[in-house]
């Protein structure tokens, strides 16, 4: 989510009706929330990550997609009979020129990748999102692809929105190497990719892409799992669409393999003016490391031949797969920690047997200062979350996992860094979205209400998450929550929170807005919170 300027005070107190909408706000119950549903984007494929970004030099806010595994199955929902879409990115360019009621997929959704037509190159692209202003000499988007266990390794590329014509721009291609992993020697290039960050690494006045990446298919070229941090060097007038950037390996082969593979965040954690990079471990360990530039230095310092290595520390460990991670101020101290969440289990079935519930924590940096040296602080906000029971009944594990990702929000731009933040997590498999509200404003209580704003079962109806469809599409069921994003709904202090739920099986994004009644004019179904309830595992 974009980040937006500290208004004057003054102005902002100016607002009439201000103090009537934080009184509203002060006072809800604890039922529920003053949240509305605002309505509903229907899609032709299924949408997995989400982002809301600000486009070009007006800062026009545009929504940009991911999606992948387009496809339907037979009636006892296994055997894939029929791929009905390809895997893309798509972004709605005008998200304030949509109205909900008329949105026609037609003629306001867009297609970035693969205009060509087949062969189509995208592989399960993740988290694509608008690269920042000034990285490249015209407005792009990044598509960082592929997944453990696609037919093809993934691509990483830029797509030109400038251009009508929207050409891609090669970072890095699919390898077709085979994997070689004999004599306990790993040697790969068949990687994929999920996440994109933007940083001058090499000191060469350029942003470079900061990522990790993993192993394709470990299991099936007898290969460990394998994980690296790296950056690709941005060529700058040596840019051409068809010329890979030049990759460098910050931790990785050949020197280790237990390197972060997914989840990425860029922050300035020590306030020195240096950012530390923030990274999750999800398949080769349960670790999220915050990797450091050389002690006093700069990124372009590293050098370890040269006595100048990464500092590193592992800020968690033991608390299940990590997800997303998101550097923010949450308790109000003015220092940031990182908030996170796991990526977990049903437990009901041997091979989905994950002994710690899906979780959103925060990690508190050490008081000290000391973030490389002394331990960090791990408080659970929200615990035992649990997907929805693995259906059909899984032959091999993990089956069905949740939670997906945390962020954090405020309700009301005016409360941006007045106050603590709420967060907003989608519960992938679990089917439902939570927001997570501060039990107070004390910066060491770490309590927080949690309010289920959406749930499957509750809007499609009871046991949708456990029924194999046998209409349209034949054998898929209903039960995933993709990536949720938000935005502001507009500029100033009256800009409202307005939050975005994909889910990824029925072809919908469902959006919700805290601008309503009093403060918009309109009358908008109020969300009901449905019970925070899990289904019970099937009796065996």
């Amino acid at each position: 989510m974009p980040r937006h300027r500290r208004l004057p005070a003054a102005a902002l107190l100016a607002t009439a009706g201000l103090a009537t909408a934080l009184a509203a706000f002060a006072a809800e119950p604890e039922a529920c929330l003053r949240l509305f549903r605002k309505g509903m984007l229907t899609l032709p494929f299924n949408p997995a990550f989400l982002h809301v970004a600000e486009v070009g030099p007006d800062g026009r806010a545009a929504l940009m997609m991911s999606s992948f595994f387009n496809v339907e199955r037979a009636a006892d929902g296994e055997k894939v009979t029929r791929v009905f879409e390809r895997d893309l990115v798509a972004w709605i360019p005008d998200l304030d020129g949509v109205d909900l009621a008329k949105f026609d997929p037609a003629t306001q959704l867009e297609v970035l990748t693969d205009r060509a037509g087949p062969p189509y190159k995208e592989v399960w692209p993740n988290e694509s999102d608008v690269v920042p202003e000034g990285v490249l000499p015209f407005n792009a988007v990044v598509v960082p692809g592929g997944f453990l266990a696609t037919p093809k390794a993934g691509r990483f590329t830029i797509v030109n929105i400038d251009d009508p014509a929207r050409p891609e721009y090669v970072v890095a291609a699919a390898g077709t190497a085979t994997p070689d992993c004999s004599g306990g020697v790993v040697r790969n290039d068949r990687w994929f990719y999920h996440q994109a960050l933007f940083h001058d690494m090499d000191g060469d006045g350029l942003k470079d892409i900061v990522t990790a990446r993993a192993n394709l298919m470990p299991f099936m070229y007898k290969c460990p799992f394998v994980g690296e941090l790296i950056y690709f060097r941005n060529p700058g007038k040596d840019l051409k669409p068809d010329v890979p950037w030049e990759v460098r390996v910050l931790a990785g082969l050949p020197d280790e393999k237990n390197g972060p593979e997914v989840n990425l965040d860029l922050a300035d954690l020590e306030g020195d003016g240096v950012p530390e990079i923030i990274a999750t471990h999800f398949f080769t360990s349960d670790n999220i490391t915050v990797f450091g530039a050389p002690a006093g230095g700069q990124w372009a310092d590293f050098n370890p031949a040269a006595g100048r290595p990464l500092r590193r520390a592992t800020v968690m460990t033991g608390q299940g797969r990590p997800f997303a991670v998101e550097a923010v101020d949450l308790n109000g101290d003015g220092r940031l920690e990182i908030l996170t969440s796991n990526h977990q289990g049903d437990g009901c079935f041997d091979v989905t047997a994950d002994k710690i519930p899906g979780r959103v924590i925060a990690l508190q940096p050490p008081a000290s200062g000391r973030l490389f040296e002394d331990p960090w602080t791990t408080h659970i906000l929200k615990d035992n979350i649990r997907p929805n029971p693995t259906v059909p009944v899984p032959a091999r594990g993990p089956g069905r996992l949740a939670p997906n990702r945390a962020v954090a929000f405020w309700p009301i731009r005016w409360l941006e860094k007045r106050v603590r933040p709420w967060i907003l997590v989608g519960g992938d498999e679990a089917s439902r979205v939570w927001i997570l509200k501060p039990a107070s404003q004390r910066e060491d209580d770490w309590t927080y209400e949690s309010f289920t704003i959406f749930d499957i079962n509750d809007h499609y109806g009871p046991g949708t998450t456990q029924t194999i469809r046998t209409d349209d599409p034949k054998g898929e069921v209903i039960s995933t929550i993709g990536g949720v994003a938000w935005r502001y709904d507009r500029p100033g202090a009256w800009g409202f929170a307005e939050i975005y739920v994909p889910v990824f099986e029925a072809r919908q994004i469902h959006v919700f807005t805290f601008r309503a009644g009093p403060f918009g004019g309109s009358k908008l179904p109020r969300v009901n919170c449905p019970p925070d309830v899990t289904l019970a595992c099937p009796a065996t």
